[in-house]
This record gives structure tokens, sequence and C-alpha cells, in this order.
């Protein structure tokens, strides 16, 4: 099936840092180079799926080397804390606007569904033991997308909530029996101190203002709650790249084939927060740090994934993931988990 095309986004807004506030930047990665590792990106998973003669629509690259930050932009990083984003990006109604008419088609969120229920169950269970209440909390999640952590918590018994601008997804969570509210975290109908724990996974990144999010989110989990982030890693990013500019041609292939899996190449988000400029925008906003889980992208194989693909992202994740655990800052993904003051 071929999806239609999703809005295109342009990037016409120079921004500051939005952990410190800093005009000052150095470049990571040019304009130029982007669209270089989307081509390389395209062509990488194109050769890994079973796609028909005429090649891969847009369903079976989506989330894969088709995203809503496909555009290109300069990668920068900021100079006084290390933030990584992209500069310039686009206006902030153009973002939420873009997704809320992602388009997916049915098999590749059936797929996205099955990878992402597989990645939260354990997340469930961490937010059980460190939530530590005898009642079903309340749970919030920002960004629910095709609803994963959503039907993971309720197999726990829990009745949890998901917000979401997206058309698509928020129908395809709701089949499924799912709360979802069509919207933005401002407006979600959610009481002040009313909530127990906020999850924002796989979306932070994406947010134009995350301060405006936070306070709206901070209104909402009373004291001593919990705010569950889950971020790809811009540090994890820089390096990469840095990386892959001193490797001989030998390395470069591994490399660059462990980025693609992970989501790095082109890296298709607003910011690339580390650990630090995390627990330094976090802090401000009234949430204290509590733990910093390394890890990896979720599956992207599904049934459209050739045999040899699937194992080949299962060995470069499981490498990766292993040197993430030991130390969260070279995960090209973290989960970080928060307090609210």
């Amino acid at each position: 099936m071929t999806t239609a095309p999703t809005e295109e986004l342009q990037p016409q807004v120079a921004v500051a840092c939005v952990v410190c506030g800093s005009n000052r930047h150095q470049p990571v990665c040019s304009a130029d180079e982007v669209r270089a590792q989307l081509d390389y990106l395209n062509a990488f998973h194109s050769r890994r799926l079973e796609c028909g003669a005429t090649g891969c629509d847009d369903g079976a690259l989506a989330d894969r080397a088709d995203f809503t930050q496909r555009y290109a932009t300069d990668i920068v990083s900021c100079d006084p804390c290390g933030l990584v984003f992209r500069e310039p990006r686009p206006r902030a109604d153009a973002v939420t606007a873009a997704y809320a008419h992602d388009e997916y088609g049915p098999e590749r969120l059936a797929a996205l569904f099955d990878s992402q229920l597989e990645l939260f169950r354990p997340r469930v269970a961490v937010l059980r033991h460190m939530l530590g209440v005898s009642h079903a909390p309340s749970i919030v999640e920002v960004g629910s997308f095709v609803g994963g952590f959503l039907a993971a918590a309720r197999e726990q018994g829990w009745n949890p909530v998901g917000v979401d601008p997206g058309e698509e997804v928020v129908e395809f969570c709701r089949r499924r029996g799912l709360s979802l509210h069509r919207g933005t975290a401002a407006e979600a109908p959610v009481a002040t101190g009313s909530v127990d724990c906020v999850a924002i996974w796989n979306t932070f990144d994406q947010l134009p203002d995350p301060r405006a999010t936070l306070q709206v989110v901070r209104r909402w989990v009373r004291p001593g709650g919990l705010l569950a982030v889950r971020v790809p890693n811009g540090a994890c990013y820089r390096a990469a790249i840095a990386a892959l500019r001193r490797q001989r041609s030998t390395v470069r292939g591994p490399v660059l084939a462990a980025m693609a899996w992970n989501n790095l190449l082109a890296f298709p988000y607003l910011h690339g927060y580390s650990t630090a400029t995390l627990n330094q925008l976090l802090e401000q906003l009234g949430f204290q740090y509590v733990a910093v889980h390394g890890d990896t992208l979720t599956r992207l194989a599904d049934q459209q994934t050739k045999r040899w693909a699937v194992w080949e992202e299962r060995l470069l994740k499981s490498a990766w993931g292993l040197v993430g655990r030991l130390r969260p800052e070279f995960a090209p993904w973290f989960d970080a988990y928060f307090r609210a003051t």
C-alpha cells in the first residue's frame, strides 16, 4: 500500500538552544551530509526489505528511511551545553500539523505496534518498581503513537491514557480499545496533581518547545510522582559522526549499518539530548534525576524484512546495547527517570 505523503516540513526558523538558551553552536553535519545520509538509508533499507518490482513504498520505509523530520538542514551542537539540534527548524505549528497527518497504512501500523509492545513490557515492570504503589497508578503517555506502551500497561491492570496529535495512529489505538485524547499535552483534560506517572517515550526529542510541555506535565504530576523520558542520544550521534570521519573504509560499513538500524543516520529528530543536557533541562522545571538506562532503538524488522537482515539487526543492536547498558553515555538511545519535586 502506498500512503499519502506527509506534509512537507521546511526549515524556516532560526533557534536557540532549548536547554541553556545559547545561540552559539558548532556544526555536526551539514545539510548536504544529511541528504547523503537519507539517500544511504533509502538504499540500505530497500535492500533489506522484500519489496515489489517497483521498489519499496512509503509505508514499508516509514520510520526506517522515511521520517517526518526528513528535510535536510544543518545538525549542530550547542557550545555551552552540548545539546544536538536541527538549525534552522520548521515552525512549531507546522511540526504539529505534520505529525497530525502522518500516514503509515494498516500493515506497517500493526508491525510497529508489535515491536513497541515488545519494547514496553519491560518498561512497565520498571515503572511498577519505581512507583511502589499498591493501587493501579494513574498514567498519562504524551505521544502514544501506535499504543504499544498503553497496551503493555493495560496488561498489568492499569488504565493509562494517551495523548497524540496523529489522526491515523489515534484511530488505530482506539480500534484496539485504548484510551486516547487527540491533540497536544496542553489540550488534554488532565487535572492538576492527579497523575502518578507521565511517560514521554520516543516523542520528547520531537517537541519544538519542550519547556511548554514540561510545564503542563509538571502540573499533572503529584509531588513524588514519576516522569519517564526516552530519547535518542545526541552525544552518541555526534561521537559516531566524528568516528566515521576518521575511520578506515573497513570499519565504516558496520558503523553506518549500526547507525541505520538505530535511526541515528540523518538524525530525524529536532533535538538530541545527552543525559547531562536532559538533566539540566528537567531540573530547571521541577524534576529530580532518579536513573538512566542505556538502550537501542526498538526492533525495525517485520514480516517484510529479509531473514539475513533480521539477524544483522539483532547482532548489531546486541553489541551496541551491551556497551550502552554498561556506559549509558555511549548508548544510541536511553530511558531517563525523574521525580517531581
